[in-house]
């Protein structure tokens, strides 16, 4: 196969995503990929058809609970203000095809969607919680800041904090210019770019204005978030957040972390960096999905996950990932002990960072740990003993559940000195246009796209930009690594590990092919010496693994004291004859993978959703090709308007594990429970 990339070595070529390896060793087709418990199911293309997950992600009944449910009860139509400024003409300086300075009196708000860069020339301004003003000194060039405003997240507004204030808003390039590999990335930023502007932002003074019809949703900020976020932000303390599923835990963190990056005037100075401690491995901020990770955070927080989707490893000057360990995002079950013992470590983490002034801490929870793990939120606040605690939730009706556990925690703190802030709970007030499900789709596909981390030119004064690669993750060469000694090779990781139930040795190629793993580094020398060459391995293809625990029957990881998690990666394919394992991960990220010792590197499966997405890409890279050409032969239709039709018509071979949505409805019971009878003689 041309443009392989052996460990250590580049080579500037491309190759197509492997086909999954079978039994026999041939591809899986679509229905035999169906049949199969362990295998990937078949994806239908469909605008966005997918299929449910794998049994390396799936949930039993007890866990079902742990995700934020996806409540599907219709909401009444609004049409929210966003926004008090007005296009008047002495409410704007300048005005061109890439640029907008305009005047903002004080309490007044100005909204846009799409991206911008932003300076404050005069006065000051808040900006989802960051108080940012002018150069400290008259003539000095003001900072460009940028911002990201996705139609599915709650639209931004920019508040004058002086009596007058000048601010110009300037075009910036797209990010995650994925819309052609990935519907989900489609209409996401100005909706009208071709209607006398090239601006990447468009003003939007009310939900019902958008040119697209897309549900808007305003940012809200009630009066006892802002006295929240004022005391905690009074010295740099522990902060932990809690509340149930929906009810704004990451809006009000990201709030408190810009205020403690920018300060508050004369009043209060900025902080250089603030640590975050994020336990949700369902809704990650700073890293991909399926782990627990503290980040040392640098840059305000303008956008939404898939905007930041990783820290680059060895930028100088920007957001860092300090530690992270992997925890399965189905939950928790049979992992609470593992849980604790990750933020315990993680903790310890941030309490030996040697910094010459105190460093905040920001706890972002996770709703399971609010409702179907209680108890282990007890013991995390003994463990950590915040200052402050918040607790997100209806605070005009408490219901008989929400008391007890509000006086569990009050009981709790009592002892340890914290302040508990009761505060409302800030939902969406609209049906979301994406599920949570298509979120961490768009933040790992953001992830494995991850390009470069470009500087601004000087005249900006603003921090590096990510970029990402539009092309699709078939195009990326792989790095491979021998799973079994050869006679040319040596062997280049210890084994696989499995974070879900227990499968067949036999199924174990078949399971992980297409899944997304995070590579581990272990200095347990139990593991890196002793049972490294002791692994069993599976009998056709040798594939090393760690066998369930007998006393439990449960797959046992890494002790978090001893193992850290270095990057995320999607198996690509096998070569089972030649002992290879191929795996991608973004390019950003080639430095680390390069750094790996063979003796102490471990593959952790079963964390993470399995990558629908990346299996589509080539198909709807197909269809746009498709679409553009239509486009310069007359028509005017953008992608995703007759997908399926289009998708129906082209006579390429689709690419594997990918389908006809005709075909695959022509399939009968695909994908559905089997019934069997049982004879009893």
């Amino acid at each position: 196969m041309p443009g392989k990339r052996k460990r250590g070595q580049e080579t500037p070529a491309t190759a197509p995503i492997q086909a999954p390896s079978s039994f026999n060793g041939g591809p899986i087709s679509a229905i035999a990929a169906a049949r199969l418990k362990a295998a990937v199911p078949v994806t239908a293309i469909d605008g966005a058809n997918e299929t449910p997950s794998s049994p390396l992600a799936e949930s039993t009944d007890s866990e079902s609970g742990e995700l934020e449910p996806e409540d599907s009860t219709p909401i009444a139509h609004q049409n929210f203000k966003l926004c008090t400024w007005r296009d008047a003409g002495s409410n704007v300086l300048s005005e061109s095809d890439d640029e907008l300075t305009i005047v903002l009196d004080k309490h007044s708000t100005i909204s846009f969607i799409g991206c911008y860069d932003f300076k404050v020339l005069k006065g000051a301004v808040n900006v989802n919680g960051a108080n940012l003003g002018a150069g400290p000194r008259q003539g000095t060039s003001a900072r460009s800041r940028r911002v990201f405003v996705p139609s599915t997240h709650p639209v931004t507004k920019v508040r004058g904090l002086d009596r007058e204030n000048h601010i110009q808003f300037l075009s910036c390039k797209e990010p995650t210019p994925l819309a052609a590999i990935s519907p989900l990335f489609a209409n996401l930023w100005n909706g009208n770019p071709n209607k006398g502007t090239r601006r990447s932002f468009a003003l939007i003074t009310e939900s019902d204005a958008d040119p697209l019809k897309r549900p808007v949703d305003p940012e809200n900020a009630p009066e006892d978030w802002i006295r929240a976020v004022e005391d905690c932000a009074a010295t740099p303390s522990v902060t932990l957040i809690t509340g149930p599923p929906l009810s704004g835990k990451s809006t009000f963190a990201k709030r408190l972390l810009n205020r403690y990056l920018t300060g508050l005037g004369k009043t209060a100075r900025a902080l250089l960096a603030v640590c975050y401690l994020d336990l949700d491995p369902s809704k990650p901020e700073y890293t991909p999905h399926g782990q627990a990770s503290l980040a040392l955070v640098r840059e305000p927080n303008f956008g939404s996950s898939f905007t930041h989707p990783s820290p680059i490893p060895g930028a100088e000057g920007t957001n860092e990932t300090i530690s992270a360990h992997p925890v399965p995002v189905r939950g928790l079950v049979n992992y609470e002990d593992y849980f604790m013992s990750c933020i315990e470590d993680l903790f310890r983490t941030y309490q030996s960072l040697q910094t010459p002034d105190p460093i905040p801490l920001i706890i972002n929870t996770p709703p399971s740990l609010y409702t179907t793990h209680f108890p282990l939120l007890t013991n995390l606040l003994s463990l950590l003993k915040p200052c402050h605690l918040i607790h997100l939730g209806n605070t005009a009706a408490i219901d008989q559940p929400t008391a007890l556990k509000l006086d569990t925690l009050q009981t709790t703190i009592s002892k340890l000195g914290t302040t508990l802030h009761e505060l409302t709970a800030q939902g969406p007030p609209t049906q979301p246009s994406l599920t949570d499900a298509n979120l961490r789709a768009m933040h790992m596909q953001s992830y494995f796209h991850l390009a470069s981390l470009k500087q601004p030119p000087p005249s900006a004064h603003g921090p590096p930009q990510l970029t990402w690669t539009p092309r699709p993750l078939s195009t990326l060469t792989p790095w491979e690594f021998h799973y079994e000694e050869t006679p040319t090779h040596t062997q280049d990781l210890l084994g696989f590990l499995l974070l879900a139930e227990p499968i067949a040795p036999s199924h174990l190629l078949t399971a992980l092919n297409g899944s997304i793993v995070h590579i581990l580094e272990t200095t347990d020398p139990d593991i890196s010496r002793s049972r490294g060459p002791a692994l069993p391995r599976t009998g056709k293809y040798r594939l090393p693994y760690f066998a369930p625990s007998k006393d439990t029957r449960t797959m046992q990881p890494l002790d978090p004291r001893t193992s850290r998690l270095v990057c995320t990666a999607l198996i690509r394919g096998f070569e089972p004859q030649e002992r290879i394992v191929q795996v991608l991960v973004p390019r950003t990220h080639d430095g680390l993978v390069r750094t790996l010792r063979p003796e102490n590197t471990v593959f952790v499966a079963g964390c993470c959703d399995m990558p629908e997405w990346a299996y589509v890409e080539d198909a709807y890279a197909q269809l746009s090709d498709t679409a553009a050409l239509r486009r310069t032969q007359g028509g005017g239709r953008f992608i995703g308007d007759d997908s399926a039709m289009m998708m129906e018509g082209m006579e390429t071979p689709m690419p594997p594990w990918v389908e006809r949505e005709s075909v695959v409805q022509g399939m009968g019971y695909l994908n559905a429970v089997r019934r069997v009878r049982k004879f009893h003689q």
